[in-house]
Parts: structure tokens; C-alpha cells; sequence
């Protein structure tokens, strides 16, 4: 019966992992919830095998771990696609409006020509303010989303660096080669 369970949790953590690595894939445009549950389960299932050696059931430990540091994993990888995504639409939001106020402005141009009337160097101006302001919010936005993008695959990259030290440390510590 023993022997039954050690083969049940063995099997369940070594499916965990293998589906783990065959549905990621060899995409590299896949989401931040996608990347971040699978390198928690990773982690996790390399954490949870050192614990459950030390207890004795490094295969338990194994898919607990996994199944742990998937869920972990994929909650801050959702949380940076949140994220990006608000800053993709607070600047879709401020491009949709500086075109407008331009469709707006062009419209007020061409009914002011048709009618013959001059437009006033103070109209010029508060027109060139208006949108230089506008200009510098998109510039502003643009920027912020750049950032983010920059720090979630610094974090990315920073969480395959420990992935792979610590299977390292793990082959070394087993006396493999």
C-alpha cells in the first residue's frame, strides 16, 4: 500500500511538471500569468523536493511544491499583465482623445475659413499649447509603459537566473556531472 502511494505522488508530481514544460511551449510571446505559474512550478517542485527529502518524501514535497509555486507564480504574472494592460488602455484612452480634440480643432479651422473669418495669433498659441500638452501626456504614457515592459522581463529574466542556479546547485549537491 506504501508502495502504491510513493508510486501515486511520484506520478502525480512528475505529470505536473512534464505538462508544466510541454504546454509552455517554445513561444516567446506568452502571457506573464503563463510564464510565471510555470517557473513557480518549477521552483516550487525543486523547493518542495529538498524539503520532502529531508522528510522523507521528496515526491510529495515535489508536487506540493509545484502545484504551490504555480499558483504563486501565476498570480504575480497576472498581476504584471493587469498592469500592462491598464497602461496600454490609460494610452489608447489618451491617444483616442488627443484625436479627437484635433478632429475637433481641424473642424473649427475649415468652418472658420469657409466662413471667411481670421484666426487670432492667441487661438494659434492656446491651440500649439493644447496640443503640446497633449503630445507630452502620450510621451509621458509611452514612456511608463516602456518601463513596466522593461521591469517584467527584467523579472523574468532575473526568475530563470535562480530557476537554473538552483538546478545547479541541486546537480551539484547529488554529485551529478
Amino acid at each position: 500500500m506504501n508502495t502504491y502511494r510513493h508510486f501515486t505522488a511520484a506520478a502525480a508530481g512528475s505529470t505536473l511538471l512534464l505538462s508544466t514544460f510541454f504546454n509552455s511551449g517554445c513561444t516567446t510571446d506568452g502571457s506573464n500569468t503563463e510564464r510565471g505559474a510555470i517557473g513557480g512550478a518549477v521552483a516550487g517542485a525543486i523547493i518542495g523536493g529538498i524539503i520532502g527529502h529531508q522528510s522523507g518524501d521528496s515526491e510529495k514535497g515535489m508536487a506540493a511544491g509545484a502545484a504551490t509555486g504555480a499558483i504563486i507564480g501565476g498570480v504575480a504574472g497576472n498581476r504584471q499583465d493587469r498592469r500592462i494592460s491598464e497602461i496600454q488602455y490609460e494610452r489608447r484612452i489618451a491617444e483616442e482623445a488627443l484625436a479627437k480634440e484635433r478632429a475637433q480643432e481641424d473642424a473649427q479651422r475649415q468652418r472658420m475659413i469657409a466662413q471667411g473669418k481670421a484666426v487670432e495669433d492667441q487661438e494659434i498659441l492656446a491651440a500649439r499649447q493644447r496640443a503640446e500638452a497633449a503630445e507630452a501626456e502620450v510621451a509621458r504614457l509611452k514612456a511608463e509603459e516602456a518601463a513596466a515592459l522593461k521591469k517584467a522581463k527584467q523579472l523574468e529574466e532575473f526568475r530563470a537566473r535562480e530557476a537554473a542556479a538552483k538546478a545547479e546547485a541541486d546537480r551539484i549537491r547529488n554529485g551529478g556531472t
